[in-house]
């Protein structure tokens, strides 16, 4: 009897973990920005520089195209999700999508003419349909459609749209900029119609759940206090980030209503990181608003990595929120995933990623 109870127990054992292996492995493809590119701009031919130590000294122990001392958001989704670190869609010789693919570059704007020489959203959302295609002709039109419905799709990107207005000489000192307040609204709601079409092209290739970030707090960023001469939050970025962030969880609400089986989670990336970069001693932090790596006021110069420039570097990134002028470390990337991952609803809504990605 207590045999035949242990191999019931084996096999139920067994088929929960294959059940659960099942669910864990969703395809995961990534829009974004430089919060999000693990390395396509290293492959596109953008005239930028590849990029070299100190970024990525933490954890890959080489720069590896992240803005980043070592992983980013993207990576830690992907490793409580149980997949492999989701590779640039860029990299030579990569061509199995099953566990899915990064289209997200360093600069690129939502809006084409932000950055025109990086992969804007549009361009990324072509790179999706070519992976679309490619899916079809290596698995079979049925399984490539299950693959595209199962997937996760992560969207972060707006950033550098706003920080093109609101700071028209990012990376420089600066007169102040005035925006009127009709202004501000007429083009947050262009950026957010430009991200709701793509969305919705996403939507109408199979897609059903959909990941989002909040755009971060622009004006507080080690490159915006140097360059506004402040200590303070730059005014105008920060009021963009925030009619962005509103008009962003109105809209997935609506979309939630008039596209059948959407699903989406909409993590509060900017409170999440306002809060370390205000408060770094309560999460264990030591500095909050100076960055590890850079120059000026702040360590709020892009000149980290840079041959031939004289740059600060801290001894510890993971004391530190900011690794350089505008993106955060990896230890307040891992900070933020897990709140994005499995946090409470204040925080991440109406579904956490974790939520998504386990879903059938």
């Amino acid at each position: 009897m207590g045999r035949s109870t242990a191999v019931i127990g084996t096999f139920i054992a067994l088929w929960a973990g294959l059940v659960v292996q099942g669910q864990c492995h969703t395809p995961f493809f990534i829009f974004g920005d430089s919060l999000l590119d693990a390395g396509n701009n290293q492959y596109f031919n953008s005239g930028t520089p590849k990029s070299s130590l100190p970024y990525g000294e933490t954890f890959f122990k080489r720069p590896s195209g992240r803005s980043c001392d070592g992983r980013i958001v993207a990576d830690f989704l992907a490793e409580y999700a149980n997949l492999p670190l989701i590779r640039p869609y860029l990299e030579p010789g990569f061509s199995n999508y099953s566990d899915g693919a990064n289209f997200a570059s360093a600069g690129a704007g939502i809006l084409p003419e932000t950055n025109p020489r990086m992969i804007h959203l549009k361009m990324q959302l072509s790179y999706f349909e070519e992976v679309q295609k490619k899916l079809k002709q290596q698995e079979g039109e049925q399984k490539a459609q299950e693959l595209l419905s199962k997937a996760v799709y992560l969207f972060s990107m707006g950033g550098n749209d706003y920080m093109n207005v609101g700071m028209p000489k990012f990376g420089d000192t600066m007169p102040p900029v005035v925006l009127t307040a009709s202004y501000k609204k007429q083009y947050v709601t262009i950026v957010l119609s430009n991200l709701t079409s793509v969305v919705k092209k996403v939507y109408a290739m199979g897609g059903r759940k959909f990941i989002f970030q909040t755009v971060g707090p622009l004006g507080c960023m080690p490159v915006s206090r140097y360059a506004s001469g402040s200590t303070g939050c730059v005014h105008d970025v920060t009021v963009l980030a925030k009619m962005h962030n509103i008009a962003l969880s109105k809209l997935l609400l609506k979309l939630e209503k008039t596209l059948p089986g959407f699903k989406y989670a909409l993590f509060d990336y900017y409170s999440a990181l306002a809060e370390i970069t205000t408060y770094p001693s309560r999460f264990g932090f030591k500095e909050g608003r100076t960055a590890c790596c850079g120059s000026g006021n702040f360590n709020g110069q892009f000149t980290c990595g840079k041959n031939g420039t004289a740059y600060n570097l801290c001894s510890d990134p993971s004391q530190y929120v900011w690794f350089d002028a505008a993106h955060p470390t990896e230890s307040a990337n891992k900070h933020l995933t897990s709140l994005f991952w499995s946090g409470p609803l204040k925080v991440v809504w109406p579904y956490n990623a974790k939520a998504l990605f386990q879903m059938p």
